[in-house]
């Protein structure tokens, strides 16, 4: 009767777990994309990767 609901709950902090990973790890990334933006930035060079990002509007 218990072991269900115990199973059901560890599942749900798992998943839960999960999500907030996949979250930080997306922040980390996108912060560290914005610092190494701005570290090219100060030193007065182009971000390499800016042409492969552009799109022609059409």
């Amino acid at each position: 009767m218990q072991l269900p609901i115990v199973f059901g709950l560890v599942a749900l902090v798992l998943a839960v777990a999960a999500l907030v990973v996949v979250l930080e790890d997306r922040r980390a990334a996108k912060r560290a994309a914005l610092q190494r933006k701005a570290r090219l930035a100060r030193l007065g060079e182009v971000d390499p990767l800016a042409p492969g990002r552009l799109h022609v509007d059409r």
